[in-house]
């Protein structure tokens, strides 16, 4: 009878064992998303300068967008402004505005609802509505997107990607639709929500412009101050993807549809 001996494991070879797995478990969702073929959206970008994408969200409301915009071009700073169809719209002026005075104009989608509850034919449909509205009340051409509620799936970036759209999210959330007053507005994007996740080259902060965020209005202008002196230079999307040489995380870098386009309808 053959006898067999099993060795017991080094301890270097069970501190190796051990490091592989943190790694596993750190890295899950990439690790699960690269072998099942889910795809994502665009947090942040891969610069070499201290460029920094900023972000509104526009739903609904009166009263928040226009001191955001005086902000804005009282400190000389371009936007990205993410705007339900709907909402432009109704203010077509102000969207105008925002076009006028050098901001981009991105998609939020038509009705407010979240677009991965929907088929791929709903799908298109919402962001192919919106497309036509924005795209006449503002004269850019848009193909940038955040879905409503930031809810995504695979479905959701297929059809956008098929439509020439990228989908945005955010690495840098200022939480400003939670009213949690201006100070913890500020601290948000400057230090994080977590320690050590504050605005850095790359990322994109996300803002809203609606009136379910009264406190951005005094917010802003701290926030603008503090990257200023901290050397960044606050710009919109389409620009910072301009000037990137990649996107993270790693499955948001599609290739068919994804050059960023110039921001003039051909009419």
């Amino acid at each position: 009878m053959r006898i067999i001996i099993f060795k017991r494991p080094s301890w270097r070879n069970l501190a190796l064992w051990g490091i592989l797995l943190l790694v596993l478990i750190s890295y899950r969702e990439n690790v699960t998303s690269v072998f099942s073929g889910k795809l994502k959206p665009i947090y942040s970008a891969t610069v070499n300068t201290q460029a920094i994408g900023l972000t509104f969200d526009i739903s609904w409301g009166e009263k928040t967008a226009e001191p955001i915009l005086d902000i804005l071009k009282r400190e000389g700073i371009h936007a990205t402004f993410f705007l339900s169809s709907p909402w432009a719209e109704k203010h077509q002026a102000l969207v105008q505005r925002m076009v006028k005075e050098g901001h981009e104009i991105g998609s939020h989608g038509n009705r407010h609802i979240d677009l991965n509850t929907l088929g791929a034919g709903e799908i298109e449909n919402e962001i192919s509505t919106s497309q036509q509205v924005l795209e006449r009340v503002s004269g850019q051409k848009v193909r940038l997107i955040r879905a409503p509620n930031g809810a995504y799936d695979n479905k959701v970036i297929s059809v956008a990607n098929k439509l020439g759209y990228r989908v945005i999210q955010w690495s840098v959330d200022s939480l400003d639709w939670k009213r949690p007053g201006p100070d913890a507005v500020v601290n948000n994007v400057l230090n994080g929500i977590r320690s050590g996740g504050g605005a850095k080259a790359g990322d994109i902060i996300l803002f809203h412009a609606s009136d379910s965020a009264p406190d951005t209005i005094q917010a802003l202008p701290t926030v603008i101050e503090r990257l200023k002196l901290k050397g960044y230079t606050l710009m919109p999307v389409g620009k910072l993807l301009s000037e990137a040489s990649g996107t993270w995380p790693p499955e948001s870098k599609l290739t068919n549809n994804s050059a960023v386009p110039s921001s003039k309808t051909s009419n």
